[in-house]
């Protein structure tokens, strides 16, 4: 039986700044790993923000599949902008 986590506003937004940074290059998927936990990543791909999927893999690292530069939906992407201000 699968258990459902809950992911606050503030989990959602982190994953999404971390995501985002990845796709720049600016940090590693070992970093993404750390700052993003498999179930705030897998909200964030249910969200509507990101176009990916994320499994765990029994390592416990991640596979993240994504559509390369459209990963970050235009939602996601306002999203973004209004974190940074």
């Amino acid at each position: 039986m699968d258990t459902v986590q809950s992911i606050s506003q503030r989990e959602m937004d982190a994953a999404l700044v971390a995501f985002a940074r990845f796709k720049i290059g600016e940090i590693k998927l070992f970093d993404l790993e750390q700052a993003m936990s498999f179930d705030a990543g897998d909200a964030l791909s249910r969200s509507g923000l990101v176009r990916f999927s994320i499994s765990k893999m029994a390592s416990g690292r991640y596979r993240i599949s994504d559509e390369g530069e459209n990963a970050i939906t235009q939602a996601g992407r306002e999203r973004l902008e209004a974190l940074r201000g």
